[in-house]
């Protein structure tokens, strides 16, 4: 490759060189946000983690957009579906896999959870839901959904779906360690959803399980109504809740919100003090006294009688609670994009030699993010980095702000060869793609 060589003209100087840019390019063909809640602004506002909600009937759409019951029982049934990514449930029990799998052989290896259609066929007939688990990563139309939600909401998303015969109930009472969309696809189910229970209030999960919530100790529920096909509950995490079908089968999605927490930031922002060779000096002495503050010795405030916590003590700005560190957000960012699927794939064969001269637009998909590390220009795509020497940062911070048809020619930064060099590459990873017109700038 040929020596980038930078273009110092007044608009790149104007353009800086910010530490973190962000470019959300969303799948225009797939739903998001607005086809889940009336009114996104007042959900971001006010609903998000806070209070169940469901949208009013008056706005009830069309859910074929967001999957079709038939399309994902032909997937189940047809396409040899192997656990975990189904389950049968009835009354609160899980029905043993044995009885819903059978074996085959794959090459050299023997395989022994296919789905057994005939036998799911069965379970169903007997009352049991069928529970579809992780469609985000094997259903591709689920898949650009949830990546339009991440996108959205700078959080995991996961989604499930369930099909449930007529009076039915699959799980018992329960709490969710995740917020949920709950969108009725088809036929009707009835919810009721409870105030969080003192321990269900803020669940940590994994080891930290806690028990379900009993009936008795419930009280009236907040909610009580019967999704109809178009309807959507939101339940934010902890909220008990049991659902059951009318006498009408019923299909829905549970769209999981799978948020990160505070603490799992707070953890990640020490482990990066300590990594930075911070945190490392003494507690002051007398620590535990109860008159800490009356004291006027320099002895217990450190060299030079300085603050009495000491000259490196973590404080929530040391700690960049408020997400401001670049390593922290790329934390953040590979945390949720290594859950969703891959739906910005390269070309299987290599753009033809002129495409990087023509109008360019970043491919959908995943989060795109522009940060600098170690004197080089890191762009990260969601299931991978593209590193690229420092001398194109200017015009790849040009390139993330630019709308959608530009050409390389116009944006600063590089000269005409660099330029050309950093976009083929670009194309050929499948971050961009030869522009058709849209109409429009992402977000």
């Amino acid at each position: 490759m040929a020596p980038m060589v930078a273009t110092p003209t007044a608009l790149t100087a104007d353009l800086g060189q910010p530490e973190w840019l962000v470019r959300r390019q969303p799948h225009p063909d797939a739903p998001g946000l607005a086809d889940l809640v009336d009114d996104v602004g007042r959900f971001r506002a006010d609903d998000v983690y806070r209070r169940p909600r469901v949208t009013d009937p008056a706005t009830r759409r069309d859910r074929a957009r967001l999957g079709d019951p038939a399309v994902l029982w032909a997937d189940l049934l047809g396409r040899s579906a192997r656990r975990p990514a189904f389950r049968l449930v009835r009354e609160g029990a899980t029905a043993d896999a044995a009885g819903l799998t059978r074996p085959a052989r794959i090459g050299d290896r023997d395989l022994t959870d296919l789905a057994a259609p005939n036998r799911i066929i069965n379970g169903y007939r007997g009352g049991a839901t069928v529970v579809l688990q992780g469609l985000h990563l094997t259903d591709p139309a689920l898949a650009r959904f949830a990546n339009n939600l991440a996108l959205e909401l700078d959080q995991p998303v996961q989604v499930n779906a369930y099909l449930s015969p007529a009076s039915a109930r699959g799980l018992d009472v329960h709490f969710d360690y995740h917020d949920v969309f709950v969108a009725q696809l088809e036929g009707t189910k009835r919810w009721r959803v409870w105030a969080p229970t003192e321990r269900s209030r803020e669940p940590i999960g994994g080891r930290h399980a806690v028990p379900r919530p009993r009936l008795d100790e419930l009280g009236d529920p907040l909610l009580d109504l019967v999704l109809e096909a178009g309807d959507v509950l939101y339940l934010p995490r902890g909220h008990p809740h049991v659902a059951e079908t009318t006498d009408r089968a019923s299909a829905h999605l549970t769209v999981g919100l799978l948020a990160i927490t505070w603490h799992r930031i707070v953890r990640r922002a020490v482990d990066d003090e300590i990594g930075a060779g911070r945190l490392r000096s003494s507690i002051p002495l007398s620590s535990l006294d109860d008159d800490r503050d009356d004291r006027t010795d320099g002895n217990d405030r450190g060299e030079g009688g300085g603050d009495p916590v000491g000259p490196d003590a973590p404080s929530v700005a040391g700690l960049d609670l408020d997400l401001g560190s670049v390593a922290v957000r790329r934390w953040v960012a590979q945390e949720i994009w290594s859950k969703q699927a891959a739906t910005r794939l390269r070309p299987i064969e290599p753009p033809d030699a002129g495409a990087a001269d023509g109008p360019l637009a970043f491919a959908p998909g995943p989060l795109l993010t522009l940060s600098t590390e170690s004197g080089r220009s890191i762009l990260f795509a969601g299931d991978r980095t593209v590193d690229l020497p420092d001398e194109a940062h200017p015009f790849l911070v040009a390139l993330f702000r630019a709308d959608d048809g530009v050409c390389r020619r116009d944006l600063p930064g590089l000269d005409d060869e660099s330029s050309r060099v950093v976009v083929s590459r670009l194309l050929d990873e499948g971050v961009l793609i030869s522009h058709a017109p849209t109409g429009g700038r992402a977000r």
